[in-house]
C-alpha cells in the first residue's frame, strides 16, 4: 500500500522552516510502474488509490503491464482543474517552469525515465528562490525523497523531459 508522508525541510537540504505544499506519495513496492500516478496524487492532494481508480476509468489497464504516458497524466490532472503541457525538452533545470513533472534517470536508449515532482519556489524579500523535487520511489535513500540534490536524478549530458502543470484557466466572463 502506498504511503503519504508530510514534506518538511528536514527531508532534504531545503531552506530552514520551509514546508512544501505537496505531500509525498510513495510508489507501491513491486506493484507496477506508478510513479506518474503518485506525482498526480501529490499535485492534487489525493490518495493514490483514488488516482488509480480514476486512471482505470480513463483507460489504464487494471492488470498486467502498462505505462502511464503524459497524455493520461494530463487527463488525470484535468479532472482536478489542472492543465498539463505536452512533453517538452529542456537543456537544464534553470529553464524549467515553477511546477512540473520531470523525468529522472532518463535512458536515451529506451527513451524512458521515471516521473518526479519538480517545484520552483520564487524568492521573496531576503529569501532567495530555490527548487526541489519530491520523488515517489520507494527504494531510494529517504534523504532523497525531497531534495535539491539533482545529481542523483538527472542523467548527465542528456536532456530533461518535463510536463508543465498549471491551473486550468477560468472560463471567460466567469471571473470573481
Amino acid at each position: 500500500m502506498a504511503t503519504t508522508k508530510p514534506v518538511s525541510a528536514t527531508a532534504g537540504p531545503l531552506p530552514e522552516g520551509f514546508v512544501s505544499p505537496f505531500t509525498r506519495v510513495e510508489m507501491e513496492p513491486n506493484a507496477r510502474i506508478d510513479d506518474g500516478l503518485c506525482c498526480v496524487a501529490m499535485l492534487v492532494n489525493q490518495p493514490l488509490d483514488k488516482i488509480k481508480k480514476l486512471a482505470y476509468q480513463l483507460g489504464l489497464t487494471e492488470h498486467g503491464p502498462a505505462w502511464v504516458y503524459s497524455d493520461l497524466l494530463g487527463r488525470l490532472l484535468y479532472q482536478f482543474d489542472l492543465v498539463a503541457s505536452e512533453d517538452k525538452e529542456v537543456p537544464s533545470i534553470d529553464a524549467l517552469p515553477d511546477v512540473a513533472l520531470i523525468t529522472a534517470h532518463y535512458n536515451p536508449d529506451t527513451e524512458f525515465g521515471r516521473w518526479v515532482l519538480w517545484h520552483h519556489v520564487r524568492g521573496e524579500g531576503d529569501s532567495p528562490s530555490f527548487h526541489y523535487v519530491v520523488d515517489p520511489a520507494y527504494w531510494i535513500d529517504p534523504r532523497h525523497h525531497v531534495t535539491n540534490d539533482f545529481k542523483v536524478l538527472i542523467t548527465p549530458k542528456h536532456p530533461i523531459y518535463y510536463i508543465e502543470v498549471s491551473p486550468k484557466p477560468s472560463p471567460r466572463g466567469k471571473g470573481k
